[in-house]
């Protein structure tokens, strides 16, 4: 693992979901790890610390809030980004963090997970092909 790399933590229910996401960051070349279970944070390494926390739509808004406190604990600095069915301000009124439209093509994802940790990303996923 490069030193500079970016560390990203996705934590949902949908085992193919997460290792779809995880596949795609990790081939924009960041470090993509992902749990299905809260206690499983507990046992990702404080170092190189998490720098993004992805939250998948499959939790409940209670797992969210939960993850979030979780995660500020482990690595204080951590930015997280949730994804939702749809983007409407019920769907995402418990969150207090950005909010991303799960069915998206995976192009706004990369783009808003490099705005997040300050990290360019290339425009498109394409190369991965």
């Amino acid at each position: 693992m490069k030193s500079n790399q970016i560390s990203v933590l996705m934590y949902g229910h949908d085992a193919r979901l997460l290792e779809s996401r995880k596949w795609v960051l990790q081939s924009c070349g960041y470090r993509a790890l992902s749990v299905r279970h809260l206690s499983s944070i507990d046992r990702v390494p404080l170092t190189p610390p998490i720098h993004l926390l992805v939250l998948c739509y499959t939790l409940s808004p209670k797992e969210c809030e939960t993850a979030i406190a979780h995660a500020k604990l482990r690595w204080p600095n951590v930015k997280e980004l949730a994804l939702v069915r749809y983007t409407s301000s019920r769907d995402s009124a418990h969150i207090s963090s950005d909010v991303h439209k799960a069915l998206d093509a995976p192009d706004p994802l990369l783009s808003m997970v490099g705005q997040l940790v300050g990290h360019a990303t290339s425009s498109s996923y394409s190369h991965i092909y």
